[in-house]
Parts: structure tokens; C-alpha cells; sequence
């Protein structure tokens, strides 16, 4: 059996994988199962409605929210400054074409309805996308500029301690949904990010009695430059009332 021949990486790949490298923070890692049975009724009311609603933008919109309701939880480190920005804008993450998903960052998600996330992200991924591409496109044919990885990841630190750069690049805050059980990062432009698993029956104890419920896990991938185990454990409480909270109409 023949072996395809070695591949060089190109430019592209070459700055994605430095950008990692230079990421590379000492993170901690926190985890909650959350009941998604509120959640998945108010996903039935937006479908009735007509509005195109996902697990995905009520995560979003609940940890936007609990990022507005513990501002001290809110930060961004970049350089040696530390940020704490006026708006919640949450960096959701979506499909590429490398190892690197590109990210669409949603501004000021905490005062935007779950509606109003879902129209904007189907509105603004196609073109996320395509500056996505463009971007690798300009980085394989310009690339070569910077032949060395030792000056590329210079570059990249000093675009890095620029908390502008962060926000524009990810948001103050990432989401990720993913289609498994959990899954975790070890790279973070933020202070954190939060990735939800998929949603699957199992049987839990509900008033000490089992009873099948839809759960998901969020699995909180956090810089522990910036928050300890008691901050993240706090955020991940605030994200699940969220999650399961009776919410009156479906417009919220």
C-alpha cells in the first residue's frame, strides 16, 4: 500500500499554528450538567413562531447574560493590562475550512433577545465566512514574508497584547457548541470559553425520583491568569439558571 508523499504546510497553516503556540495559556477546566427542559420548550415555542432557534443562541444569550449579571467575571487580559469591558460581545464559533474555526462575534449579545442573536448569526456567518477565506488566501499567498516561526510568533504576541485586537478577533467571551458529549480547549483568546455538548436523555433524580430529562454538559475552558475554580464555578451556576429558568414568552 502506498503512502501519500510529505506535504509542506503552508503559509496559512504555518501563521494558524504559530497563533497557537502563542495562545497557549495555563487554563483550568470546569464542567455542570445542565437540564435542558425549560430550554427545549421555549426552543419549541421560537420553531412555532417561525424564528430558526438553536441550542447554540440560547447559550449564547444565557452566558452573555450571566457575564452582565457578574460584571467582576467580565474581564480580558492583554498584555499586561487587565480589561473590563463595557459590553458583553460574545464570540460564537462556526464551521471553517482549517483546524482553526473562524469566529463571528455577536456585540452587546446581554440586550440582545435570543431572536434577535439567531437573525444576526444567520445573517452574518456566510460573510464571516468568506472574510474567513480571504484572510488564508492573503496569508498563503503573503505568507512567505515571514519565512521564520520565531518572527512569526513575535507578530502575533504583540498583535495579541492589544485588547482591541482581542475583542475584534473573538469577542470579549467565546461559545462553541459541539456534537458530542463535551469537549474542552487549551487555547484561549478570551478569559474563557464555553462549549456545550450535545443534548441526550439520561435519567436523573428529579424530588428523588428518577425521571428521564434532556441534559447537556458545558465544559468552561478558562484562563486561570484570570479567574480562580470559585469564579468559574459561579459563572457556570448563572449560565445554568439561565438555561432553566421559565422564560414567559419566546421572544426573550
Amino acid at each position: 500500500m502506498t503512502t501519500p508523499a510529505d506535504q509542506s504546510l503552508d503559509f496559512a497553516e504555518r501563521w494558524l499554528r504559530d497563533s497557537l503556540s502563542v495562545l497557549h495559556a495555563a487554563f483550568s477546566v470546569a464542567q455542570i450538567t445542565v437540564d435542558m427542559t425549560q430550554a427545549m420548550q421555549r426552543l419549541e415555542h421560537f420553531r412555532r413562531s417561525g424564528a430558526q432557534v438553536t441550542s447554540t443562541h440560547l447559550l449564547v444569550s444565557a452566558a452573555a447574560r450571566a457575564l452582565a449579571a457578574n460584571p467582576n467575571l467580565h474581564q480580558l487580559i492583554a498584555g499586561t493590562k487587565r480589561h473590563r469591558p463595557s459590553s458583553v460581545d460574545i464570540g460564537l464559533s462556526i464551521s471553517g475550512e482549517t483546524f482553526v474555526a473562524p469566529v463571528l462575534v455577536i456585540e452587546g449579545a446581554d440586550k440582545k433577545t435570543v431572536a434577535e442573536i439567531a437573525e444576526e448569526t444567520a445573517r452574518r456567518v456566510p460573510a464571516a465566512q468568506q472574510a474567513n477565506q480571504q484572510t488564508l488566501r492573503g496569508l498563503r499567498r503573503w505568507g512567505w514574508l515571514v519565512p521564520f516561526a520565531f518572527l512569526r510568533r513575535a507578530v502575533l504576541r504583540l498583535q495579541f497584547s492589544s485588547a482591541r485586537f482581542r475583542r475584534k478577533t473573538a469577542g470579549t467571551f467565546q461559545v462553541s457548541t459541539v456534537p458530542v458529549d463535551w469537549a474542552l480547549t487549551s487555547t484561549l483568546v478570551t478569559a474563557g470559553v464555553l462549549i456545550g455538548g450535545r443534548i441526550w436523555p439520561r435519567v436523573v433524580a428529579v424530588d428523588g425520583q428518577p425521571s428521564v430529562r434532556p441534559m447537556m454538559s458545558l465544559t468552561l475552558s478558562g484562563d486561570h491568569g484570570v479567574w480562580d475554580g470559585r469564579a468559574a464555578a459561579r459563572f457556570l451556576a448563572a449560565v445554568q439558571m439561565e438555561l432553566e429558568s421559565v422564560h414567559e414568552t419566546a421572544a426573550t
